[in-house]
């Protein structure tokens, strides 16, 4: 008799928490499923890091930047964790603007 080892967890999904979208469409926006935490991460602070890139942010730094991120930048987080601080979008962002 052969065993298989089952995986029995869940897969993690990567949303995005964007309210410049238009009205008729969902604020949330599932950017992927991970099987690896460290994978589901990554996604997160590419989509900060990707929005750090654009124009508008180049030249803010420290304070203003944070500010203006938390306006209008989209926020990532991680379903189907159960240690809620897999990511901390916030604290990763204060590490980038300093």
């Amino acid at each position: 008799m052969t065993m298989h080892a089952v995986n029995l967890s869940k897969p993690l999904s990567v949303e995005v928490f964007d309210l410049n979208r238009p009205m008729d469409q969902s604020a949330w926006i599932q950017i992927g499923d991970y099987e690896d935490l460290k994978d589901a991460v990554d996604a997160c602070r590419r989509v900060i890091d990707r929005v750090l890139c654009k124009p508008r942010y180049s030249s803010l730094t420290g304070h203003a930047l944070m500010q203006e991120y938390l306006n209008y930048g989209p926020i990532p987080c991680i379903r189907g964790v159960d240690n809620l601080d897999a990511f901390d979008p916030y604290e990763y962002l204060e590490s980038k603007t300093k």
